[in-house]
């Protein structure tokens, strides 16, 4: 005959059972809900509905980590409490479950138990449970251990969303950026003019695959032509977009316009309406006649193109402000010269002033001068090919941090 012990003991057992049998249940249908794939807002009420239902208590709040803690479930019925949050500071304090005493109750709105979840050190999530119910109180160790392997589940199955939704934009983001840089490899000449009258060669160096450089010769009628070399303020698919309208409105114009003050203006506001003032272009352009070798001439806050002529260097520096920062550009002046035989311009961007070796000294413009004036007798393609030898050897194991662009003309 069971003496009323062991009555007792075995009704302790089987309420247990039931418990973890409920347990097990409600585990397994979270398990099911995470291989279905359902949406995280989906999951976050499935662990609310499970707690209050396993565990009975009066509230729940849940605390998700993503560089900051932040609240992703928030059920406190406390009048008193209702809109208080625990700060960041009082949160990432607790690294264990444990119940919290009178006073930590106070300060997180209420609650009593508080169940962290750390993956390799790493914080993921925070549950504040309130009062267990009366009637299972005394299961509180089996209850709380339920709550931390739920909190778990629940927050790997979220985070390893985030990292998949990470890891899928990512390869996106790098399909567009791949898509973008042939794309601009497409926009950028990979032959330019060359004959017995003049000879153009370019070098384009872009930083980490796409940037905002550009460079091109345009010809407007049989007898002129326009050079130009631009650098758009960024880096990446944004810098990139804004040079592929700059290349199709000097295009699409340059042939119909006259190369005066006026068409300066309206590309100026051309580009302020495509960036609205956030993006600016450095510019200088240069309208050649090949019958009087007139050369006309505007630069707009770029890195002063170098001409030599007669053995001598000057840098072109004559023009206005950048392109793209304001609405009305404030001044705008032509530089205007006749070209004699063999002269040669060169054209760069500030990536190859700013350029610095070893000893964080930049190349400058000195050194650019002098290399210029050293081989400025050489053929354009010869030339940009020891110029790239020569800045290779310059910056040693240095990481170009610019895109680098280079145009040179010689005129025969």
């Amino acid at each position: 005959m069971n003496t009323p012990e062991i009555e007792n003991e075995l009704i302790v057992i089987k309420e247990l059972l039931q418990v973890k049998s409920s347990q097990l249940n409600a585990l397994s249908e979270a398990t099911k809900a995470i291989n279905d794939n359902i949406s995280t807002e989906r999951l976050y009420e499935l662990y609310k509905q499970i707690i209050y239902t396993q565990i009975r208590v009066n509230k729940i709040a849940l605390f998700r980590y993503d560089q900051a803690w932040k609240p992703v479930i928030w059920d406190n019925k406390s009048s008193e409490h209702y809109y208080y949050f625990p700060t960041q500071s009082q949160l990432e304090q607790y690294k264990t479950i444990r119940q919290l005493n009178k006073e930590e109750q106070g300060i997180f709105a209420g609650f009593k138990y508080i169940i962290p979840v750390y993956h390799k050190q790493m914080p993921l999530a925070i549950a504040l449970l309130g009062d267990i119910n009366e009637g299972i109180a005394h299961q509180e160790e089996e209850l709380l251990d339920f709550a931390l392997t739920l909190t778990n589940v629940i927050a790997v199955a979220v985070e390893n969303k985030r990292l998949f939704k990470q890891e899928v934009e990512k390869k996106q983001f790098y399909k567009e950026l791949d898509l973008a840089s042939k794309v601009q490899g497409m926009l950028i000449p990979k032959k330019l003019p060359k004959n017995k009258l003049y000879e153009f060669a370019g070098l384009y160096l872009p930083y980490k695959g796409i940037g905002g450089d550009y460079y091109d010769v345009i010809h407007v009628s049989k007898d002129e032509f326009v050079f130009c070399i631009g650098d758009i303020s960024g880096k990446g698919i944004a810098a990139a977009l804004v040079m592929a309208n700059l290349q199709a409105y000097l295009n699409a114009t340059l042939n119909i316009q006259n190369f005066d003050k006026r068409f300066i203006e309206d590309l100026n506001r051309k580009i302020f309406s495509i960036t609205n003032g956030e993006n600016f272009i450095t510019l200088f352009m240069g309208r050649y006649n090949i019958l009087s070798r007139e050369l006309i001439y505007v630069n707009a806050g770029h890195v002063p193109p170098v001409m030599i002529q007669d053995n001598k260097i000057s840098r072109m520096e004559v023009g206005c402000t950048l392109l793209g920062i304001f609405d009305e550009l404030p001044k705008i002046e032509f530089g205007k010269l006749v070209l004699k035989s063999d002269s040669t311009i060169v054209c760069f961007t500030d990536g190859l002033t700013e350029l610095e070796n070893g000893e964080e000294d930049p190349l400058g413009m000195e050194r650019i001068e002098q290399f210029i004036y050293d081989n400025h007798r050489l053929s354009p393609e010869i030339f940009n090919k020891m110029l790239y030898n020569y800045i290779s050897k310059f910056k040693g194991n240095v990481l170009f941090n610019d895109d680098i662009s280079i145009l040179i003309g010689k005129f025969l």
